[in-house]
């Protein structure tokens, strides 16, 4: 099965689910996330996983576009540099850029980090990708207290596609 997030205003966003793991549906989790993945036993409350956010564009002040407003774009680097920095005010740990990763064909930013959740810690790593329909964010956590992520849910980044609508 491959979900996917039906957001308003936005792309189908698809993704293969690795083995063990599921898809949340929307009426299982509230919050901004358009798309969470957890383990098969899990539900909503575990932040081991996958969460992907899109922010609409018109929130980007910043973006320039060409003559008639369309084909916005955000300097990806001067964004993944400030994001790094609110992560550190908002107390994640252990903040460091990771080598750009490429998803669906477009050129990716992000980092890793640590963030503290009930009491436990977790590994995360924090991907950024822009597209017409705005920015997406692809957050993946570890399990609590490891020092990495589940392989599969690196390995599924390769599995992410947008599709038209």
């Amino acid at each position: 099965m491959t979900p996917v997030a039906n957001t308003n205003l936005s792309d189908y966003f698809h993704m293969k689910i690795p083995d063990g793991w599921r898809s949340l549906n929307r009426n299982e989790y509230v919050g901004m996330a358009s798309y969470r993945l957890v383990r098969q036993a899990e539900n909503s409350s575990s932040f081991t996983g996958i969460q992907v956010f899109r922010i609409d564009p018109e929130h980007f002040r910043r973006a320039t576009s060409d003559a008639d407003g369309d084909n916005r774009k955000v300097d990806m680097s001067k964004y993944c540099i400030k994001s790094m920095s609110d992560a550190r005010k908002v107390g994640v740990v252990g903040v460091k850029k990771i080598p750009p990763q490429i998803i669906d064909k477009l050129q990716t930013c992000g980092y890793s980090g640590y963030e503290m959740h009930e009491n436990r810690k977790y590994f995360v790593h924090y991907w950024f990708v822009w597209r017409h329909d705005g920015m997406w964010k692809i957050f993946i956590n570890s399990d609590p207290d490891a020092d990495e992520i589940p392989r599969e849910l690196v390995k599924a980044l390769d599995t992410i596609r947008w599709e038209r609508r």
